[in-house]
C-alpha cells in the first residue's frame, strides 16, 4: 500500500477516534447532569420523609405532655401521694378510678391501646401484664396507676426509667415486645408547683408504650412513588452491625435483619458515618444503587431513600445510548463517505464507484431520517449551529418553539430563529464553547411576548462532524419558566402569610406597632452590611417581621401594661417569644427563618437560651435579627420609658460586643448607622406613633 495512502486512512482513523472520544465525553457529562437532579429528587423525598417520621414520634410525646399538663391529672396524683408512705393506693379509689380512666381515654384515642386490649380494671397494687398502654409512675418508677395490657416495670423498662433524668423527656429505642413486635417507649415528667413558694417539682411521669406498626411505618412512604425499587427505611448503629428498623422490600420484617458495618461499598454504612449526603454503592441485596440519608432527631435512627441505579438511570441510560449510538453511527458515515468519494477520484471503474457511493449515499440519507426521528421525540429544542451562528440541523421542537417550518432551519442564524436577545445571549454563549472547547450550561432570563419573565436553561458542548469541517455547537434548550413562576408564587404566599402575622400581632401590641418592620429594615441592612448570600439576606428578612411572633400567646393585658412586670409574669413573656417559632414549623421557608429565629436569643459567650449556644455556633442571621431587634427596641419610646438617642443605643451596644452580640454585626450597624445615612433613614423609628 502507498504511503499517502497509510496517512489518509491514518488521519481518518485518528479524527474518527477523536470524534468518537468527544461523544463518550458528551454522554458523561449527560449522566452527571441526570445524577444530579436524581439527586435533587431524591433530597426531596428523604426531607419529607425524614419529617414525617420526627412529627410522629413529636405526636407521641405530645399525647404524654397533654396528659402531664392537666391540671385534674397533677391534682389527683398530689393527692394520692399525700396518702403517706407506705399507704395502699385503694384508700383513694375515686381518685384512682379516674386517673386510670383519664389514661384508658387517651391510650385508646392515640393508639397506645387498642379495644381489643379493653379488660376488667385490676387493682393499682396488681402490676398488669400485657404489651402496651399507659401508666402514671411515682418519682421511684413504680407504677400507681395503668391502663389495662402495661407489662410490668421490669428488666429493661425499669432501667430505661432509671436511666432518664426525672425533670426530661425520654425516649425507649425500637425493642422487640414479649410477642416480638417493634415497640416504642416514652416517658415525660409531671411537675406540681409545691411549698409556699410555689417551686415546680416532679410529683410523677408519663411512661407510655405503644406497639409500631403499619401507621408508623407509613410514614415512610412517599404519595405518588412509583418507582418499583425506591424505599425508604430507617436504620440504627448497634455496635459493629447495622439494624434495619423497619419493613424492606425485600421482605425483611422490622429489626429482623441485621449486616456487617464493614460491608464494602455498603451505603447503609456510608449514611451512618456521614448522614445527610448523597452515598454511592451497594444495597443490602449488593445492587449498585443510589441513596441519600438523614438523620431523625431526637433518637439514634437515620432515615435512608434509596434506588437502584438501573431502575434510577434506565430512562437516562437509554436516551444516551441511542444519541451515542446515532452520533457515532453520523461518524462512521462520513467517514465511509470521504472513502467512497476518495475511491471514486482515484479509482479507474469510476461507474463502480458512483454506484457504491449511491448506496453509501442512500444508507446515510436512512441513517439522517433515524436521527431526525431520535432527535424529533425529544421535549426540548435540539440545535447545531457553526462558529458563523448558522444552523446547521435543529430538530421538531426547535421548529415549534420558533414557529419556522422545520425544512426552512437549516442556514438561518440563531437570531433569525429564537429573536434577536436570544440569538445574541445563545451566539456570545456557542463563542465560548468553540474558544475554550470546555462545555457550558447557562441559565438565561427573556422577555416575553407579554411582557413576563421568561427562563431557559440551555447545554452547549463541541460538535465534530467530520475531521475536515469546522467544529459546531451542539446546543439543547429547557423552558424552566414555569418552574420559576411557581417558586415566584410560594414566595409571595410565604411573604403574604408573613404580613398577616405580623399584623396580628401589631393589633394585640400596639405599643410596639411598627416594630417588626423596622426590625426587618435593619436586619436587612446589617446581613447586607456583613456580607451574606442572597439567600441568607433573605431569611434574615422574613425571621426579623417574625421576631414578635410569640406575643400572639402573651395575654394582651401584659402586653399594654405600663410599668414593671414580675419575675412570673416574664417568665410567661419569656417562654412564649421563645415558643415563638414553634407556631411556623409547619410552614416550609426557603432559608433558616424558624432556626433564626429559635437562636435569637443566644448570646456568643454562651448565656443566653434555650441552648447556650456561642461563637460561630450562632446563625449569622440569627445574630443580625437579634441586634436589630436590640437597636430598634432602644430607640423605639415605650409608654413607661422615652426612647434612646442613636448615640446612646451605639454606647449600649458596644459594651455588648463580644458579650451578646457578635463584633461583625455591631461594627456593620454602625457603619452603615454612621457612614451610609443610616441616622436620616432610621429618624422615624425613635417617634411615637400618634
Amino acid at each position: 500500500m502507498k504511503k499517502h495512502i497509510q496517512i489518509a486512512l491514518a488521519v481518518l482513523v485518528i479524527s474518527m477516534g477523536l470524534g468518537l472520544s468527544g461523544i463518550l465525553l458528551f454522554s458523561e457529562a449527560e449522566k452527571e447532569r441526570d445524577v444530579q437532579i436524581l439527586q435533587a429528587q431524591m433530597n426531596l423525598v428523604a426531607d419529607s420523609r425524614a419529617e414525617a417520621v420526627h412529627g410522629w414520634l413529636e405526636a407521641q410525646y405530645d399525647v404524654l405532655s397533654g396528659l402531664a399538663q392537666n391540671e385534674s391529672l397533677q391534682l389527683y396524683t398530689a393527692v394520692v401521694g399525700m396518702s403517706g408512705a407506705g399507704q395502699p393506693f385503694e384508700e383513694d379509689p375515686a381518685q384512682l378510678t379516674y386517673l386510670r380512666t383519664l389514661l384508658t381515654a387517651t391510650a385508646e384515642r392515640s393508639g397506645f391501646l387498642s379495644p381489643s386490649q379493653q379488660a376488667e380494671a385490676l387493682p393499682a397494687n396488681v402490676k398488669p401484664l400485657g404489651l402496651a398502654g399507659l401508666a402514671l409512675v411515682d418519682p421511684e418508677g413504680k407504677i400507681i396507676v395503668a391502663t389495662n395490657g402495661l407489662p410490668p416495670i421490669q428488666g429493661q423498662l425499669a432501667q430505661f426509667l432509671r436511666q432518664t433524668p426525672l425533670t426530661e423527656r425520654g425516649f425507649l429505642d425500637l425493642h422487640p415486645g414479649p410477642t416480638g413486635q417493634p415497640t416504642l417507649g416514652f416517658v415525660v415528667p409531671v411537675f406540681a408547683q409545691q411549698g409556699e413558694e410555689g417551686a415546680s417539682v416532679v410529683i410523677a411521669r408519663i411512661l407510655g408504650l405503644r406497639p409500631v406498626d403499619e401507621r408508623f411505618f407509613a410514614t415512610l412512604k412517599q404519595p405518588g412513588a412509583t418507582a418499583a425499587t425506591a424505599e425508604s427505611y430507617l436504620i440504627r448503629r448497634s455496635g459493629h452491625l447495622i439494624d434495619y428498623l423497619s419493613p424492606l422490600l425485600d421482605g425483611s420484617a422490622p429489626l429482623t435483619k441485621r449486616l456487617a458495618i464493614n460491608t464494602p461499598g455498603l451505603v447503609d454504612a456510608a449514611a451512618l458515618h456521614d448522614p445527610g449526603r448523597f452515598h454511592v454503592g451497594r444495597n443490602g441485596a449488593a445492587k449498585e444503587s443510589f441513596a441519600v440519608s438523614r438523620r431523625i432527631g431526637g433518637t439514634d435512627w437515620v432515615l435512608v431513600h434509596q434506588i437502584d441505579r438501573a431502575e434510577a438511570l434506565a430512562a437516562s441510560d437509554a436516551r444516551r445510548t441511542a444519541l451515542v449510538s446515532v452520533l457515532a453511527l453520523i461518524l462512521v458515515v462520513f467517514g465511509a463517505a470521504l472513502i467512497v468519494v476518495w475511491r471514486v477520484a482515484t479509482s479507474q471503474r469510476a461507474e463502480e464507484a458512483a454506484r457504491r457511493f449511491r448506496l453509501s449515499s442512500e444508507r446515510f440519507e436512512m441513517l439522517s431520517r433515524f436521527l431526525d426521528v431520535v432527535t424529533d421525540s425529544q421535549p426540548h429544542p435540539i440545535l447545531v449551529a457553526d462558529a458563523s451562528n448558522a444552523l446547521t440541523f435543529a430538530n421538531r421542537r426547535t421548529a415549534e418553539v420558533s414557529g419556522i417550518p422545520e425544512e426552512e432551519l437549516s442556514g438561518r442564524s440563531l437570531v433569525g430563529v429564537l429573536g434577536h436577545d436570544k440569538g445574541i445571549r445563545y451566539n456570545a454563549i456557542n463563542q465560548r464553547v468553540l474558544e475554550t472547547g470546555q462545555a457550558l450550561i447557562e441559565t438565561s432570563c427573556f422577555e416575553d411576548d407579554e411582557g413576563g419573565e421568561q427562563v431557559w436553561r440551555s447545554y452547549h458542548c463541541l460538535f465534530v462532524a467530520t475531521p475536515d469541517q469546522p467544529p459546531s455547537v451542539l446546543m439543547t434548550i429547557e423552558d424552566l419558566t414555569d418552574l420559576v413562576r411557581e417558586r415566584a408564587r410560594r414566595e409571595r404566599n410565604t411573604r403574604q402569610l408573613i404580613e398577616t402575622l405580623v399584623g396580628l400581632v401589631d393589633e394585640r401590641d400596639p405599643d410596639s406597632a411598627h416594630q417588626s418592620r423596622y426590625v426587618a429594615l435593619v436586619a436587612r441592612r446589617i446581613a447586607e452590611e456583613m456580607g451574606l448570600a442572597d439567600a441568607l439576606i433573605e431569611a434574615t428578612d422574613q425571621a426579623a417581621r417574625l421576631v414578635n411572633i410569640g406575643k400572639i400567646r402573651i395575654p394582651r393585658s401584659l402586653l399594654t401594661r405600663q410599668g414593671s412586670l414580675t419575675e412570673a409574669e416574664l417568665t410567661l413573656v419569656r417562654a412564649a417569644m421563645d415558643a415563638g417559632p414553634e407556631l411556623l414549623k409547619e410552614i416550609e421557608f426557603e432559608g433558616p427563618v424558624i432556626e433564626t429565629l429559635r437562636q435569637m436569643n443566644e448570646w456568643v459567650d454562651g448565656s443566653g437560651r434555650p441552648a447556650g449556644l456561642s461563637g460561630d455556633a450562632i446563625l449569622p442571621s440569627a445574630q443580625a435579627v437579634a441586634l436589630a431587634n436590640c437597636f430598634v427596641a432602644l430607640l423605639s419610646p415605650r409608654a413607661f420609658r422615652d426612647g434612646k438617642s442613636f448615640d446612646e443605643a451605639e454606647a449600649i451596644l458596644m459594651r455588648e460586643i463580644d458579650r451578646r452580640f457578635d463584633r461583625r454585626a455591631v461594627l456593620s450597624l454602625l457603619n452603615y448607622l454612621n457612614n451610609r445615612g443610616g441616622r436620616e433613614a432610621w429618624a422615624m423609628m425613635s417617634q411615637r406613633d400618634g
